[in-house]
């Protein structure tokens, strides 16, 4: 990945502002496998301020278009949610290398142990940033999915049944046989619950796709995987295990527990199912694991060959033991 030059961005921001553009201080961050971010500052004549750039070097690699992602944050930013604001964007590769967007730069950490570390530093402050996830996800689960871009895919059926569909494919593509997730399958066939409106959803809000400073939430990030679905979908991803950076005690996160999360979803006017919860914890568990899967195959056989595919292949079994764990009756966590 090459990150794009100074003087090509601010060639961009000075024809999208109207007034002359100084970059300074351009740093690229590490967050995010497919995709090139770059903080910057941007000098303007009525203002100083940071920014963040984020760029797809290659198209085929995207989960969505860059207009998609951005018509999502818009959405959101709309719904009063916690996200970085738009400010400028272009699927013109020639102008950086690629198609990008660029945002307000939000303040505060994103690395799940630094998350984890700043939360149990102040008294509170894990419990109220789980409030706020809790109220921005209820805030966009209530806006109609006429909102969302319409190219969008609209599931057929419900979203328990896209689901199990998706369980199946990535069923078929395993390298080998997972008993364990055969198993579990069969459990979330058999515990399905009673079919409920679909919404718009993030799709990915977890440790690690948040920004969280001393005052709480600081922004919900990455809306690459957003799409309509089941809101506990959602809700139940911010509880895996692995977004805990070995805080295990605490649900959500590693930061917060799972009633911090209710309480918030309900006070933004969402409402709440524990067997609903559990049963998306499951199906996110298993998931998450062919995902891995998924990814190690995608290394193997050269279709996207990266060290961070490599070792998400070798996480495999940590998934099959949580989804394991998950369906036992006397199972909390």
């Amino acid at each position: 990945m090459t990150t794009p030059t100074a003087g090509a961005l601010g060639n961009f921001l000075t024809n999208e502002f109207g007034a002359e553009a100084q970059i300074k201080n351009m740093a690229p961050v590490t967050a995010g496998a497919r995709r090139i971010n770059v903080l910057f500052d941007a000098e303007l004549p009525d203002e100083s301020a940071g920014f963040c750039l984020t760029q797809l070097p290659n198209e085929s690699d995207a989960f969505r278009s860059i207009a998609d992602e951005v018509q999502w944050l818009k959405l959101a930013h709309d719904a009063a949610m916690k996200v970085p604001e738009v400010v400028a964007w272009s699927e013109d590769a020639s102008i950086l290398g690629g198609p990008f967007f660029i945002t307000r730069q939000v303040s505060g950490v994103t690395i799940p142990k630094h998350v984890v570390e700043l939360c149990g530093s102040q008294a509170g402050l894990g419990a109220k940033v789980a409030f706020e996830i809790g109220e921005s996800l209820a805030k966009l689960h209530v806006r109609g999915i006429d909102e969302v871009p319409a190219d969008v895919e609209r599931p057929e059926g419900t979203a328990v049944d896209a689901a199990l569909a998706w369980i199946d494919e990535g069923m078929s593509e395993l390298l080998q046989r997972s008993p364990a997730f055969e198993l579990v399958s069969r459990w979330l066939r058999n515990n399905q619950p009673p079919p409920t409106p679909v919404t718009p959803i993030h799709g990915d809000t977890r440790n690690g796709n948040i920004i969280v400073n001393e005052s709480g939430l600081g922004a919900i990030l990455d809306w690459e995987t957003a799409h309509i679905g089941e809101p506990f979908e959602d809700l139940a991803w911010l509880a895996q295990r692995m977004w805990r950076a070995r805080n295990d005690q605490l649900e959500i996160g590693g930061f917060a527990n799972r009633s911090d999360l209710r309480a918030g979803y309900e006070a933004g006017g969402g409402t709440w199912s524990d067997e609903r919860f559990h049963w998306w914890k499951v199906y996110r568990c298993v998931w998450w694991g062919l995902g891995l899967a998924r990814q190690g195959r995608q290394h193997l056989d050269g279709t996207f060959r990266s060290v961070i595919m490599a070792a998400s292949g070798r996480r495999v079994a940590e998934l099959e033991w949580d989804a394991l764990c998950l369906i036992r009756s006397d199972h909390a966590g």
